[in-house]
């Protein structure tokens, strides 16, 4: 992972822009300052792939910049280009470069919080797919057609990254911290796996999963859930939908990598996989008698 940043403003000395260094610095990036003037940045050896403009004053003298970034973006899509300036400059700039093309505008005043995050997807080779609101995948341009498609579904961002830089070396990775945004991209694009969180705000997994099996497009997809509890009685409503495989959290970016692998030889052999992560334990028997007597 390349935490470089390129920060892109004609007053490096300003104090906004110093407090914003540091924190950068904080997070673990380099800073590369560099003026809006193309002919110096061409001039910076092994130029970073994240391009930081924080438009300030007057915003014509950060035009011709703008439209080499662009150019430096159509050459290659792992370079992404983050704007912070007010509604009107942001606004402006997209005379200039294709908004497409930006990876994310921010309005000033910024949080950094959330600046470093966006660095850290960038870094960590997604790639904002604008036509999916909320859904972002791990790779830049189309899909390789040599690998299976998997999409994780939970909230826990820190999760998302982690699965997704370890599962992206042999898939190709979607991830979504929501279900509502699972089941609308699900609607159009077709999947070989998800990973489903049980336990997430507004449609809880269980809800997203009945979704799924209720759609026509979405049936047939293997779900395999990951939830961090291991009640008998939750493990059986889930049972109930017959997902492919229900793994406790917390779970180790390899041990998830090669369930997958083996969920996906099985099934090349035409295999079920209905296999329960062995540290949950659950008695079948004792699951039957748990259930109402209306259920039975």
């Amino acid at each position: 992972m390349d935490k470089r940043v390129l920060f892109v403003n004609e007053a490096p000395e300003n104090f906004l822009i110093t407090a914003m260094e540091k924190s950068l610095e904080s997070a673990g990036y380099e800073v590369i300052f560099a003026q809006p003037h193309p002919k110096e940045i061409k001039s910076i050896s092994n130029l970073p792939k994240i391009f930081l403009v924080y438009l300030d004053g007057d915003e014509t003298r950060y035009n011709a910049t703008l439209t080499f970034f662009e150019s430096l973006i159509k050459a290659d899509q792992d370079n992404h280009l983050f704007l912070i300036g007010n509604p009107i400059d942001i606004e402006n700039s997209y005379r200039i470069i294709d908004k497409d093309l930006i990876t994310k505008a921010f309005q000033r005043p910024v949080n950094t919080s959330d600046l470093i995050t966006q660095l850290d997807i960038a870094c960590s080779g997604y790639s904002i797919d604008s036509t999916n609101g909320g859904v972002q995948r791990s790779f830049t341009g189309s899909e390789d057609v040599n690998k299976k498609t998997i999409m994780i579904v939970d909230d826990d961002t820190s999760f998302l990254r982690s699965m997704q830089t370890s599962l992206s070396k042999k898939f190709n990775v979607y991830i979504t911290n929501s279900g509502l945004n699972a089941v609308d991209f699900l609607k159009e694009r077709k999947v070989d796996l998800i990973l489903l969180d049980y336990e997430m705000p507004i449609l809880s997994g269980l809800e997203t999963f009945r979704i799924l099996r209720s759609e026509q497009m979405t049936i047939d997809i293997p779900v395999i859930f990951l939830t961090s509890k291991d009640d008998k009685k939750i493990v059986m409503r889930v049972l109930e939908g017959k997902p492919e495989n229900y793994l406790l959290k917390p779970i180790s970016p390899s041990i998830l990598t090669q369930t997958v692998e083996d969920f996906f030889a099985k099934q090349a052999r035409g295999e079920t996989n209905k296999a329960i992560d062995p540290r949950i334990p659950i008695d079948l028997e004792d699951l039957e008698d748990d259930k109402p007597e209306e259920e039975k």
